[in-house]
């Protein structure tokens, strides 16, 4: 069910939230993702950025979900 609510905020932030695709939140999760395939170099300072700031990538796509809901937070309970 948390998928669904996840999909369902991205769903909203693009049909509401202007330039969201554009935002830093997906350039966060893309780089996230490589991390997880291991598509980024041993060198590369995203990858040291990414270790630096979280323990593990589960961790990292955690607080990128968490950070998502909260953006859309508003569009799900209209007045």
């Amino acid at each position: 069910m948390r998928y669904l609510h996840f999909l369902l905020a991205l769903d909203l932030l693009y049909k509401y939230y202007p330039k969201f695709h554009s935002n830093e939140l997906l350039i966060l999760a893309d780089d996230i993702w490589k991390w997880v395939n291991n598509e980024l170099p041993e060198d590369s300072s995203t990858l040291v950025y990414l270790q630096s700031c979280f323990d593990s990538p589960y961790e990292a796509f955690k607080a990128v979900i968490r950070e998502i809901e909260l953006l859309a937070g508003p569009y799900f309970h209209w007045n």
